[in-house]
């Protein structure tokens, strides 16, 4: 059992994951949302995301959510860093493939 579990974070702690955890389901939301503009294109003929782009947004999710939940799990530091990593994460994903 880690010993983070039971443990009672701050509120700011609290808000602070929790607002990753909806971004790193936001992301998850958005890759399925890419996986089906990809399978719509390739049914119309149309241009679509590209596959390249579908894999790297299931990835990116997939990372988000694994350290997501590890940062639930892991006391002090550590498990702060990995909240932040979910946003830089989510920062940079969103900075390459859509606003740039």
């Amino acid at each position: 059992m880690s010993p983070a579990i039971g443990r009672r974070n701050s509120l700011v702690r609290r808000l602070v994951s929790g607002m990753a955890g909806s971004l790193a389901a936001g992301m998850l939301v958005l890759a399925f949302g890419m996986v089906l503009a990809q399978i719509y294109a390739g049914v119309t003929g149309m241009p679509g995301p590209g596959i390249a782009e579908v894999i790297g947004h299931l990835v990116v999710a997939a990372v988000m959510i694994v350290l997501q939940q590890r940062s639930d799990h892991e006391p002090g530091r550590v498990g702060l860093a990995m909240v932040f990593g979910v946003y830089v994460i989510a920062g940079a994903t969103l900075w390459f493939w859509w606003w740039s």
